[in-house]
């Protein structure tokens, strides 16, 4: 008997992106038994040979993968998940990308967040908004809710951040809204 999945899909080219960093950064072993560690109907997902670039995979399976390092490499700590999720989205942003962020600033970076979010994942709406003359980052509408998903999600947006003209970017995770919304507060400087 599996477990019931989320519904949330992301794009195949994380599975992939994810799976050579870890290689690259934890080696060929840990690439391996992170995908034997996937529950079955899931591991297909992770296999390039199966599984679309472009293609829509169960966010369960990027994740797995994620859950997986962390207990490995980060003695099963879910802010482990930060370096992982801030490393793999320095390592994918392409160098022009890059140049071009550099010329933005972080509200900007972070106005887009919304678009960039769509390219990611089926489900959820990313939105920057002002609280209290703090920016913050809101995920709406987003059922897959663990901390390991959170701090990846916090070192992905600090990432992005950095390449702006942000200041020493720290992304906080703020407890989750009565509605279920995900924050991440932005501090700088």
């Amino acid at each position: 008997m599996t477990a019931s999945l989320s519904g949330v899909n992301y794009k195949g080219f994380t599975v992939q992106n994810l799976l050579a960093y870890v290689h690259e950064r934890f080696g060929e072993d840990t690439a391996r038994t992170a995908v034997e560690s996937l529950l079955p109907e899931l591991q297909p997902h992770a296999d390039p040979r199966t599984t679309l670039a472009v293609g829509w995979v169960p966010v369960e399976t990027y994740f797995g993968i994620i859950q997986h390092v962390v207990d490995r490499h980060f003695d099963g700590k879910p802010e482990g998940a930060h370096t992982v999720g801030y490393e793999v989205t320095l390592r994918d942003i392409h160098s022009i990308f890059k140049m071009v962020l550099r010329f933005t600033t972080p509200n900007m970076v972070l106005g887009m967040a919304r678009r960039m979010w769509r390219s990611y994942c089926d489900q959820g709406e990313l939105l920057h908004q002002e609280e209290n003359g703090t920016g913050m980052l809101l995920l709406r509408h987003f059922t897959y809710q663990t901390p390991v998903a959170l701090h990846e999600m916090a070192g992905g947006f600090r990432a992005y951040l950095e390449c702006s003209s942000a200041k020493n970017p720290r992304v906080e995770i703020v407890t989750p809204d009565k509605d279920g919304t995900l924050r991440w507060r932005i501090v700088s400087g």
